[in-house]
């Protein structure tokens, strides 16, 4: 199977415009546990820079999924993100815009990224918590090896409740 076009670079400050469109769609943001709906105007320039921060501090992995072979040319359509815990672990967080559902890219984005991950010492196992009505993202976990360790209450800040999720787990085997 050929994988889906797209290609993945960091984040750059000129994403914000796309990054906010992206996130501004309800059905979007609203599965997740960060993104606020409505979104605010700006709020994506500002994510942008405390993921420059975090990287840059050792804390992050973020990554922008980008339309198209060459990342230079295309646009961004997602973000694939992993906040180190400094304890062997990384939570996977991710996004896609909503006209790009549907046709592989986030299993493809989310696999580079592992594989990119695989390449840090540090990350001894990656965790992802997804809504229990989340389907998609959980469909996307499983193609990707993850196994599904339970479910839990967990804080949704940006819905200001807790949710029912379903705990996901890949041990990558490196050694912390």
């Amino acid at each position: 199977m050929t994988p889906p076009p797209l290609s993945l670079r960091q984040p750059r400050p000129s994403d914000a415009a796309a990054l906010e469109a992206v996130v501004s769609d309800p059905e979007v943001a609203l599965p997740t546990a960060a993104i606020p709906h409505p979104y605010p105007p700006g709020g994506a320039a500002a994510h942008l820079a405390d993921l420059a921060r975090e990287s840059a501090a050792g804390r992050e992995i973020a990554v922008a999924v980008i339309d198209g072979p060459d990342p230079e040319t295309g646009s961004l359509i997602g973000m694939v993100t992993l906040r180190l815990d400094g304890e062997g672990g990384a939570a996977l967080g991710y996004v896609l815009g909503r006209a790009w559902w549907g046709r592989g890219l986030m299993t493809e984005a989310v696999r580079r990224v592992l594989l990119l991950a695989r390449e840090h010492p540090e990350i001894a196992r990656i965790e992802a918590d997804v809504m229990v009505s989340n389907t998609r993202s959980a469909a996307v976990l499983t193609r990707l090896g993850f196994t599904e360790t339970g479910r839990a209450r967990a804080a949704f800040p940006a819905r200001g409740r807790e949710v029912e999720v379903r705990q996901f787990l890949l041990n990558l085997g490196n050694p912390v």
